[in-house]
């Protein structure tokens, strides 16, 4: 399929610097600003001194005032070529339980922005390889890597070899107490914290509508959008409270989905009214409160929000509905790109190019060296023709 060019004002390196300063952020032990009259905010994440690689060009600056995150990341992102840039906009999945010379490759040569921890590729065996695995990555990385993992609860959990069983976030749900989701996002952040990663994709705020989902009921807090908002709240709270950044999924919402976007495309056909009265309202209402660091967007396709791209791929959703009438600030992220709903349809090169011309911040999907290199190369060709600009 083709290339879809109706958004060609892609700012790049703009993206870059935001990225690169939400990194820097996180590692300098710095807060967002807190909304006390709502009680909610992002407590400071542990200290990581950040120190460039020597293979980075940072031009002297002439004054002694401390450089904020986004002036320091101006800096980073000047001493880049395209293809650097390119790999920060990009998380990893690897396979196996060491640091390898592919896994080498990728931080070190393509400077990938993060990984993607997973027990079934081979990443999670046991706590000490995983701490040593993480430091060894950090350590090769020129910039600090986002280190990523799914550590739900029930049916999903890429960490169970190591912390073993938690609890579903039907179960949290069905409590109907924010403090036993609050408890479950601290204890979640207190394994994933002393094992080395900082970032869990994690509250799952869908709503479900549709009992017979074929892939969510247990990754559900509930079917009352007030409910999912309050325990999700709760839980990223004790995300964020215990030093993890969480991200809120599956925007704009699977819960009425009838099949799983793993392996095929959903088809859901609400109206905007309809998504803002109940799958948007977890949105909504945390991101007014300023508490929400990252967003992923999922595979669906909604006819009334774009009729012919899903959502993860569409600039009426990701950059419209998200950025623009929801007022969203922080990182965007795409869902895996290589999960049916989208690899039935699209190559991973062009799913990327088209994600980044929707307004997406983060790439998540690409399996390996051969994989990675390829979504890069792919992103590379559309800035040179002109498709994603490097203005």
């Amino acid at each position: 399929m083709g290339m879809d060019k109706r958004n060609t004002a892609v700012h790049t390196p703009s993206r870059i610097i935001a990225l690169l300063a939400c990194l820097l952020f996180i590692f300098s032990a710095c807060s967002l600003t807190p909304d006390n009259s709502k009680g909610a905010y992002l407590s400071p994440i542990p200290t990581k001194t950040f120190t460039p690689s020597h293979s980075i060009s940072l031009s002297p600056m002439p004054t002694t005032t401390p450089l904020t995150d986004s002036a320091l990341a101006s800096r980073i992102v000047q001493g880049m070529s395209l293809d650097q840039k390119l790999g920060q906009m990009v998380i990893v999945e690897f396979y196996g339980a060491t640091v390898n010379g592919d896994l080498t490759q990728m931080i070190q040569h393509n400077q990938v922005s993060g990984v993607l921890i997973e027990n079934k590729n081979g990443n999670a065996q046991s706590r000490g390889q995983l701490v040593s695995l993480i430091q060894g990555m950090q350590k090769q990385a020129p910039i600090p890597l986002f280190t990523t993992t799914d550590f739900e609860g029930g049916v999903v959990n890429e960490l169970r070899q190591i912390t073993g069983e938690r609890s579903s976030e039907q179960t949290i749900g069905a409590s109907g107490n924010p403090t036993v989701a609050y408890n479950a996002g601290h204890s979640a952040a207190a394994d994933l914290t002393n094992l080395g990663l900082n970032v869990n994709f994690m509250p799952i705020v869908d709503v479900l509508t549709n009992p017979n989902n074929p892939g969510l009921p247990m990754r559900t807090f509930g079917s009352d959008p007030t409910l999912v908002t309050n325990m999700g709240r709760a839980y990223l709270k004790g995300l964020t409270d215990g030093g993890v950044i969480g991200c809120l999924k599956h925007f704009p919402g699977l819960g009425s989905a009838n099949l799983d976007p793993h392996m095929a495309l959903p088809t859901m056909n609400r109206s905007l009214a309809s998504l803002n009265a109940i799958d948007l309202v977890p949105y909504r209402t945390m991101i007014k409160e300023g508490i929400v660091p990252m967003v992923m967007v999922t595979h669906i396709l909604n006819p009334q929000l774009d009729t012919r791209l899903p959502t993860s791929l569409s600039p009426n959703v990701v950059t419209g509905l998200l950025r623009k009438q929801l007022n969203f600030k922080g990182v965007i992220i795409s869902d895996t790109l290589w999960m049916g709903g989208i690899s039935n349809t699209y190559s991973l090169a062009q799913a990327a190019v088209l994600a980044v011309q929707a307004g997406t911040d983060l790439l998540l999907g690409p399996r390996g060296l051969a994989d990675t290199q390829h979504m890069i190369f792919g992103l590379h060709q559309a800035v040179m023709n002109g498709q994603i600009s490097q203005a």
